[in-house]
């Protein structure tokens, strides 16, 4: 009877240790990690960031004013007027030329009664150190030809003669003053000391 009893509780304790599931090895190898890559995050949905603190704050943000394009310069500004009368003068030293003019205009309005041959005046423009050959040049030329030889390469603009009352012109291109000194003067016989100025080119 006490074999019997052994036997069973033998047969026991070998069908628990039959469902125990074997141990891991020591050795085993470890599962791989994988390493995930550092990917931004998405962005949010639309309105997703409209909250209420969020639009406040956009509300209160000053917005960067952009500068309107400058306007064109009227046409007075690529302009001046000089005046003399029935002397051998007028009344500017210098003009300034701006930059952003395409081309320039000098305009000379004789205030005196005088006639042109007895007492006109001229506006010529050329480089400083070309002023005296250019009046030489010019008296030789003559009244007919406004005391302005025609085929004088040196002269950058020229008008006409004007007498008394009258106005006359002279236009040249503002691209023509950036390289070197230029002068405006007049080239009436003994004239020139008097009627002489410098272009500024701004």
């Amino acid at each position: 009877m006490k074999r019997q009893a052994w036997v069973i509780v033998c047969a026991l304790v070998l069908a628990a240790c039959q469902r125990q599931e074997p141990p891991a090895q020591a050795n085993a190898p470890a599962k791989s990690s994988v390493e995930i890559p550092n990917t931004p995050e998405a962005p949010p949905k639309p309105g997703a960031e409209a909250t209420p603190d969020a639009v406040l704050a956009a509300q209160q943000t000053p917005v960067e004013q952009v500068a309107p394009a400058q306007p064109l310069l009227p046409p007075g500004d690529c302009t001046f007027t000089l005046h003399a009368g029935d002397a051998p003068s007028w009344d500017a030293g210098n003009i300034d030329v701006p930059s952003a003019c395409e081309k320039f205009t000098i305009k000379l309005e004789h205030t005196g009664q005088m006639p042109r041959w007895i007492m006109g005046h001229n506006v010529v423009v050329a480089r400083v150190e070309e002023v005296n050959a250019v009046e030489r040049a010019g008296i030789g030329a003559g009244p007919y030809r406004s005391y302005v030889e025609p085929s004088d390469k040196r002269v950058v603009a020229r008008s006409k003669l004007a007498g008394g009352g009258e106005t006359v012109s002279a236009t040249l291109d503002t691209a023509k003053l950036r390289n070197g000194h230029f002068a405006y003067f007049c080239t009436f016989p003994g004239h020139l000391k008097g009627m002489r100025g410098t272009l500024t080119l701004h």
